[in-house]
């Protein structure tokens, strides 16, 4: 599957759910191109996700930078949002944060740009970058050649790609995670994924289907230039958690994964944490969290260190 292929990857993602996948239309440079309206793409009740995140390590220092996409369809229309952080030195900072409404589209998964977000598309409509402009400020997101492409038994996709985080005139190469996945309403929510590198060789996505965030995820792994790996059933559990009083839960501080009989294993603690409490009408509120996350990776006989993020919800 080359670059290009993730873009119809929400084609593919709405005939899971529609048992329809109509033809996309041609786009513009910058993702806005005019859509042809119709119902076949916009079954209310649909929910598309895209999350684009940038990793990089140095040192001891890790940055991150995620942009959270959705579009939710409903009778006469999309509604859309959009929400991005900066991560350096344990510090989380949101920097944007958009919700808008949308015309009727067959194509209701592909990004919008809003306001301070722009996108930068190839020919083919892949994405090449994804860029705030508010301001004097300036922070790109570029996505470059791929180095790992991987389909999950519900219909998603994930692409790990080279790329760079370009800040003001500093420019940090770094990987990228592009994720796009789908589904039918809030009764059937996705889980939590993971996003783990180790230096330039390893890089490791762990996809969970069970929205408390522990029980089946299925895996994906490339390490270095050996054949890419596949992991079907991937246990996930929690191993510490703390109390979030603001919507009186439990979350996760610790993880432990394994999987093909012990032959993949890891540990995960987290170093930074953004959460927040959501809107409900119980007691127990949603929690939305990102975690950047540190820990080992053990393939067999052989240890690696790991870093990255950790997308954390509970409904």
């Amino acid at each position: 599957m080359s670059n290009v292929r993730l873009v119809l990857a929400g084609a593919a993602l709405a005939a899971l759910l529609a048992s329809c996948a109509p033809e996309a239309p041609a786009g513009s440079a910058e993702g806005g191109a005019p859509e042809e309206a119709g119902a076949a793409g916009n079954l209310p009740g649909s929910v598309f996700e895209r999350a684009v995140v940038f990793v990089a390590a140095d040192g001891d220092s890790t940055l991150i930078v995620p942009w959270l996409f959705t579009s939710r369809t409903k009778p006469g229309g999309v509604d859309r949002s959009a929400r991005a952080w900066l991560e350096r030195g344990g510090e989380w900072e949101p920097f944007f944060e958009e919700s808008w409404e949308s015309e009727p589209t067959r194509v209701p998964w592909r990004l919008h740009p809003h306001g301070a977000l722009r996108l930068v598309m190839a020919d083919g409509e892949a994405l090449e970058a994804v860029v705030f402009e508010g301001g004097p400020r300036r922070l790109e997101v570029a996505l470059g050649a791929p180095r790992g492409e991987w389909n999950g038994s519900q219909g998603e996709t994930y692409i790990v790609a080279e790329g760079a985080a370009i800040l003001a005139d500093r420019r940090m190469p770094g990987l990228v995670l592009d994720l796009a996945r789908a589904r039918r309403g809030e009764s059937q929510p996705a889980g939590d994924w993971m996003f783990l590198t180790s230096g330039d060789s390893i890089q490791v996505v762990l996809s969970g289907t069970d929205a408390r965030g522990v029980g089946p995820f299925e895996g994906w792994g490339r390490v270095q230039s050996q054949p890419e790996i596949r992991w079907p059933d991937v246990t996930v559990s929690w191993v510490e958690t703390r109390a979030f009083e603001e919507a009186r839960r439990e979350v996760p501080v610790r993880w432990r994964f394994a999987a093909g009989n012990g032959g993949m294993a890891g540990d995960l603690v987290a170093r930074a944490t953004h959460i927040e409490a959501g809107e409900g009408e119980g007691p127990l509120l949603p929690v939305d969290a990102l975690f950047e996350v540190s820990g080992t990776l053990r393939l067999g006989a052989t240890s690696y260190p790991v870093r990255g993020l950790v997308r954390h919800v509970q409904r």
